[in-house]
């Protein structure tokens, strides 16, 4: 419980705020009860049958043209683009709402991957051949990266600012080796002339929430002010 003027924590047996003395209003038995009166739990709403409806016109939208760039071109040319993106729409929005407690522990890596297929498709479509020396190294350790942290903070229930100082420092980090993987590929110089300032800005922000996880005044504020 915490009070309501100041934000520093109470306990339960507490009626008064021991920091700024403010009085805590008396809740009769009444009011103690599971529901307001008169009103009830929201029931959640099943929306099956709309995805249902959507997901068939997704299909048949696709499945037009595919027979569109068939007809007219004579293989895949445009169709392919305009499928892969209909499949990450369903995957990112659509594909989730099935479940009543979608798991993005389980749904992450599976947008992933149709994400990096794509990726592929379009490095095929074009020619150009950045795939598989930059651009699957840099999507597979942000995916290695994103579901640590999902992981933790579903599961873990507690440390939450030394998970989310550590993706930080792991995204600042990203950053340089995207750019070491580009210049790679690019046949340019090894060295670092934009990535440093994202190194060097997230790594201190993710020091900076190590720090207030360690030092306890530092929590306790928070707590107090921002309810974390």
């Amino acid at each position: 419980m915490y009070c309501m003027k100041c934000g520093v924590r109470l306990q339960d047996t507490e009626k008064k705020c021991p920091l700024c003395g403010f009085s805590l209003p008396e809740i009769s038995e009444k009011q103690k009860g599971t529901y307001p009166s008169g009103k009830r739990p929201r029931i959640q709403e099943d929306f099956r049958g709309l995805l249902f409806f959507v997901t068939l016109i997704l299909f048949g939208a696709g499945g037009a043209v595919f027979a569109m760039d068939l007809s007219l071109g004579g293989g895949v040319t445009f169709s392919g683009l305009v499928l892969f993106s209909l499949l990450l729409f369903y995957m990112a929005f659509l594909l989730p709402r099935w479940f009543r407690k979608p798991n993005p522990v389980i749904f992450l890596p599976v947008f992933f991957l149709c994400l990096m297929s794509f990726l592929l498709y379009l490095d095929l479509f074009y020619g150009n051949g950045w795939f598989f020396p930059f651009v699957f190294p840099v999507s597979f350790l942000l995916l290695l990266f994103l579901e640590a942290v999902v992981t933790l903070t579903r599961y873990v229930h507690k440390g939450y600012f030394y998970i989310y100082g550590g993706f930080f420092i792991a995204i600042g980090v990203l950053s340089a080796i995207s750019e070491i993987l580009y210049r790679l590929y690019a046949s340019l110089p090894i060295l670092l002339s934009w990535s440093w300032i994202p190194l060097i800005f997230l790594f201190l922000v993710g020091i900076a929430l190590i720090v207030i996880a360690i030092v306890p005044a530092f929590r306790a504020y928070l707590e107090r002010r921002f309810f974390v």
